[in-house]
C-alpha cells in the first residue's frame, strides 16, 4: 500500500470512525458470533484492547494506534532509531512499543504517551507485556552479561528472575502471574510459569521443546508445542483439536478461552482461524459473505468482547482487518 492509500485510508476510517463506535461498541461479556463486520486497516494489527483500540505496524514498520472516534494515530520512532512495533496500549492511554536501529545492532523498550517516549531501565531491552498495574514483562541483556534474559518491570524499576540459562517472559496477567520460554543447559527451550510466591514451573507437555504464547486472567496458559497448539489449565494440559494438517500457529487467548491464529501447508497458503471449547476449530472465512472480497490469513489478536484483529488480503491487495461481531 502506498503512502497515498494509506492517508486515504486512514482519512477515510477517522470519518467513519464515530459511526463504528456507536453501532458496535464491543461487549464486555465473553461472547461469540456467527456473523462478523469486517473494517479494513491501512496497517497491520497486533493487537485489540478490552476497549477496542487497536495497534499494528505501517508498511514501514513504524508503530501505530488507531481509535474509532479519532482514527489512526502513527506514533514515531524515538532518536536514534529506524523502527518500530507495539506491544501494548494501557488503561491510562500510554503505549508499550519496541524500537530498532536501521542495522538491526541496537533494540529498547519505550513507553509513549504526549508525543514523548521514556526508556525502560536496561541495557537491549525488549519487552513483550503488560498486565498487573505497573507490571511489564520481557528481557534484556543483564550488566555484564551478553545473553538475553528474563525481566519484568514494576513500577519502572527492573526484576531479574534469575534464569540459569537464558530466556525471556513473554505475558503475564492481571493477577501478577507470568510466563515465559527458558533454555535448559542443553540449549533447549520450555515454556514455564512464574511468580514472586511460587517461582518457576516448566510447562512442556511433550517433553521435547514448548513456547509461551499467551495467558488470561484465569491462569490458563496458550502453548505452541511443534505444529500444535496446547490450553493449560491448573496442571493440566489439553490438546487442542484444530486444522490437523500442516502448520497451526497459536496467537492470542481471551478470558473466554478462546482462541485465534493461522493454519496452513505453507506460510503463503496460511488462513485465520478460530477455536472455542463450545464451537472447536472454525476457519474465519467461513464467518464472511462468500462476495466479501476477503480471505483471512492471520488472527493476531482477541479481546473478550470477540474482537479479532489480522491480517489477509482484501480484492487481491495486502490488508489489515479488524472483525466485530454482529449480534
Amino acid at each position: 500500500m502506498g503512502v497515498r492509500e494509506v492517508m486515504a485510508m486512514a482519512s477515510f476510517i477517522a470519518v467513519i470512525g464515530p459511526v463504528i463506535a456507536q453501532a458496535q461498541e464491543p461487549s464486555r461479556a465473553c461472547s461469540s458470533s456467527a456473523r462478523y463486520n469486517v473494517v479494513p486497516l491501512p496497517f497491520i494489527p497486533r493487537l485489540v484492547t478490552p476497549a477496542g483500540v487497536v495497534a499494528g505496524i505501517t508498511e514501514l514498520d513504524r508503530a501505530v494506534v488507531w481509535h474509532r472516534k479519532s482514527g489512526v494515530e502513527e506514533l514515531g520512532v524515538p532518536e536514534g532509531f529506524e523502527f518500530s512495533e507495539p506491544v501494548a496500549v494501557m488503561p491510562s492511554g500510554e503505549v508499550l512499543i519496541n524500537a530498532i536501529d536501521a542495522d538491526g545492532h541496537k533494540r529498547a523498550a519505550f513507553t509513549y504517551s504526549k508525543h514523548r517516549f521514556v526508556a525502560l531501565t536496561g541495557k537491549q531491552t525488549w519487552a513483550h507485556g503488560v498486565g498487573a498495574p505497573g507490571t511489564i514483562v520481557g528481557e534484556w541483556v543483564p550488566e555484564g552479561g551478553t545473553t538475553a534474559d528474563a525481566v519484568y518491570w514494576n513500577d519502572a524499576v527492573p526484576h531479574s528472575i534469575g534464569l540459569c540459562c537464558g530466556g525471556m517472559l513473554k505475558a503475564v496477567n492481571e493477577r501478577g502471574k507470568m510466563i515465559g520460554e527458558a533454555y535448559d543447559d542443553r540449549g533447549h527451550f520450555h515454556a514455564f510459569s512464574w511468580s514472586p510466591a511460587d517461582g518457576q514451573h516448566i510447562i512442556d507437555p511433550t517433553d521435547a521443546y514448548s513456547s509461551a504464547v499467551a495467558i488470561n486472567n484465569a491462569g490458563h496458559i496458550l502453548l505452541q508445542v511443534g505444529n500444535e497448539g496446547y490450553l493449560y489449565d491448573t496442571g493440566h494440559p489439553q490438546h487442542l483439536d484444530l486444522a490437523g494438517k500442516g502448520y497451526t500457529r497459536v496467537e492470542a487467548l481471551n478470558d473466554c478461552d478462546v482462541v485465534v491464529g493461522g493454519y496452513g501447508p505453507v506460510a503463503e497458503g496460511y488462513r485465520a482461524f478460530v477455536w472455542s471449547q463450545a464451537q472447536g476449530f472454525r476457519d474465519l472465512d467461513s464467518f464472511l459473505p462468500a462476495d466479501s472480497g476477503w480471505k483471512l490469513r492471520s488472527a493476531a489478536a482477541i479481546n473478550d468482547g470477540g474482537e479479532i484483529v489480522g491480517s489477509g488480503k482484501w480484492h487481491g491487495a495486502e490488508r489489515g482487518f479488524l472483525l466485530t461481531p454482529r449480534h
